[in-house]
């Protein structure tokens, strides 16, 4: 039995810029059979620096190694921006709910993110590309600050093969992008509201989008959301992360929205 406790160092392989302020970090695997399911995070440390919840973002098929992408928002973050390839991390896990890609297997998919969202969706999208056949049809609404922000943007001509991408920038340089919200897709884009829908983004984000899915028939059941909150432990034992009678750290991070919408806490600021 697996210590949940346990940090394990963690090689980094590779470093790779995504966008002005994030990097896309390649580890070595952290045990021997790690596994781990889209929508699920990793506690990730440097002694003397602290520790902090983040994604997994590689592709969840991969045994030899994990992918995080991180952006330098703090201490922690603008400590492991400052390693280099052949250093270590500390990590443990994988925690957490993940997305219930099984119930989306032969049916439509609606991906929203908003900002850094994205990340968690980054391995169930590398997932279709493998196997396109896998999902009736995957849409993608992404929504970025402006064309620094973007990440794996680089990937977005593989993505396109196999997907339905749509891009919205709150400041485009070019009109290359729609300007505006990703909430504004919904009014442009025609998705079947019998799709699965993944959501993942600031509090603020979901509290529209919600309205916008509602609207166009979407069934609170066939909602799932990733809530972002301060989660120290992964263990539900410091009980930072409640909402209602869950914890996000271990009931979560991923939740329907059938299951939150009796809870208007989940819609408040992190």
């Amino acid at each position: 039995m697996l210590n949940d406790y346990k940090i394990n160092n963690c090689k980094i392989l590779k470093i790779t810029p995504e966008g002005s302020d994030s990097k896309l970090l390649t580890l070595s695997a952290p045990y021997k059979g790690f596994s781990f399911e889209p929508g699920q995070y990793v506690m990730v440390s440097i002694p003397g620096f602290g520790e902090a919840a983040i994604s997994l973002t590689s592709d969840f098929n991969a045994k030899k190694f994990i992918q995080l992408t991180i952006r330098k928002c703090g201490t922690l973050t603008s400590e492991i921006h400052n390693k280099k390839a052949g250093e270590s991390l500390g990590i443990r896990g994988p925690y957490g709910r993940p997305f219930p890609i099984d119930l989306a297997k032969g049916k439509n998919i609606l991906i929203v993110a908003g900002g850094i969202g994205i990340e968690p969706f980054r391995p169930i999208i590398l997932d279709a590309i493998k196997n396109p056949k896998k999902y009736k049809k995957v849409y993608i609404f992404c929504g970025s600050r402006d064309e620094s922000t973007m990440l794996y943007a680089k990937e977005y001509p593989a993505w396109k093969k196999v997907c339905d991408l749509s891009l919205t920038l709150d400041n485009p340089k070019t009109k290359k992008y729609t300007k505006g919200q990703v909430t504004a897709l919904f009014d442009i884009k025609n998705i079947p509201a019998d799709a699965i829908a993944f959501m993942c983004g600031p509090p603020v984000m979901y509290k529209f989008v919600m309205a916008k899915m509602l609207a166009k028939g979407f069934k609170p059941e066939n909602i799932f959301l990733s809530l972002e909150r301060h989660m120290d432990c992964a263990q539900g034992v410091c009980q930072h992360c409640a909402i209602g009678p869950y914890y996000v750290c271990k009931d979560g991070p991923v939740f329907s929205y059938a299951e939150l919408m009796n809870f208007k806490s989940w819609l408040s600021p992190i």
